[in-house]
């Protein structure tokens, strides 16, 4: 089993094939339940060149919405800087550019009376409606036509998965840019043979390296204990320590949703980590944490003991994925290089996207290889 060649991490060719086969079917991470708690609230995601709006209804609802007015294409909502989220008075989405409002429904509620137009479709002008799932409290966006529902994806392999919905999120989104392809991100996610190289002797990380096992075409699944205590750094030896005195299990759940978001649901809370696509060779990592309520001390030195860890862990990634991008620019596009047996995500990974793009990829995308030379030599080299 070979990876991906090397010129698919740096051809801007790909990049509309991309975003058309690979992020618009797909579901999209947006938030929790809990970050629209009342009617009007609304939360901005962007993806893939796309912008989506989910918001809460009337009726308890989730509404999603392309973010663009049917006027003249301008984004309706901004949001939180960090979060995306937003509030529409009395549910209700206004333009800013021109003053065009919609209902909760998407329908065309009103435009200014100074604007007037010749054969006016108002019931053709509603904002184009978007998939919306929930799954044990997360929120999901399709910003095309998904080829799965939510449901079907995810819960065979998170049949036992743990219930999220009375969670809570503990710090406010970080978005770390990458200079690094979105696929150079996401399969070092996936990666665990990096771990005794990067991180020997005092491990930055609480949890041991996963082994991955598909479930089904678009998820993987790991289950991962605690590192070993005798060689974890200080931070993850009191992880442990905390988690014995709490009678809580020294364990971790993965999921890796198809074809950018990760979750691991751990003792003191639930992680997300989702690759964003930028532009050719750029892509954005977003962080966000959840938990239950619990404001007692051992779950306060929990979580700030793992977030201690992960912040030394991130910075590590973040270097390591960019050198990496920075070196496969250096080498034949068509070059691969082989994947070991023990690498089962970066196995599925590679072949769930050659199976979803490559075989739609431009002919300019990948060098040929060259044709081997005959044993004989030609005249001109005899000469």
């Amino acid at each position: 089993m070979r990876g991906l060649p090397a010129g698919w991490y740096t051809d801007a060719a790909r990049g509309p094939l991309e975003r058309e086969q690979v992020f618009l079917p797909s579901w999209q991470f947006v938030c929790h339940e809990s970050d629209l708690p009342a009617v009007g609230t609304a939360a901005r995601f962007d993806c893939a060149g796309r912008s989506a709006i989910v918001l809460r209804t009337s009726s308890g609802a989730l509404n999603g919405f392309a973010n663009a007015c049917r006027h003249r294409g301008a984004r309706i909502v901004d949001g939180d800087a960090h979060t995306g989220l937003a509030f529409c008075v009395d549910g209700r989405l206004r333009c800013p550019y021109h003053g065009w409002t919609y209902e909760e429904t998407g329908a065309l509620s009103s435009v200014p009376p100074e604007q007037s137009f010749d054969d006016f479709d108002h019931a053709g002008q509603a904002l184009t409606r978007l998939h919306v799932e929930r799954w044990r409290g997360l929120v999901f966006v399709a910003l095309g036509e998904p080829a799965r529902s939510l449901a079907d994806q995810l819960d065979a392999a998170g049949a036992d998965w743990p219930d999220a919905q009375a969670m809570r999120r503990l710090r406010e989104p970080r978005l770390v840019p990458l200079q690094a392809d979105w696929k150079m991100a996401c399969e070092h996610l996936l990666d665990v043979a990096h771990l005794p190289v990067m991180r020997p002797g005092l491990k930055p990380r609480v949890f041991d390296a996963p082994v991955f096992k598909a479930c089904g075409a678009d998820v993987l699944r790991a289950g991962v204990a605690a590192v070993d205590t005798w060689i974890a750094s200080w931070s993850a030896r009191a992880y442990q320590r905390l988690l014995l005195d709490a009678g809580l299990p020294a364990r971790a759940e993965l999921l890796f949703l198809w074809p950018n978001t990760l979750l691991v649901a751990a003792p003191d809370g639930l992680g997300v980590a989702q690759v964003l696509p930028g532009p050719t060779g750029r892509c954005s990592l977003r962080h966000v944490r959840y938990g239950v309520p619990d404001s007692s001390r051992t779950m306060t030195l929990l979580r700030y003991v793992h977030e201690r860890v992960m912040r030394r862990t991130r910075e590590d990634d973040r270097r390591i994925v960019e050198r990496t991008q920075q070196g496969i620019a250096s080498i034949d596009p068509a070059a691969t290089g082989p994947i070991a047996r023990q690498e089962q995500g970066l196995r599925w990974f590679a072949g769930r996207y050659r199976s979803a793009v490559a075989t739609q990829a431009p002919a300019t995308t990948v060098r040929a290889p060259r044709a081997r030379r005959s044993r004989k030599a030609s005249p001109a080299v005899e000469a």
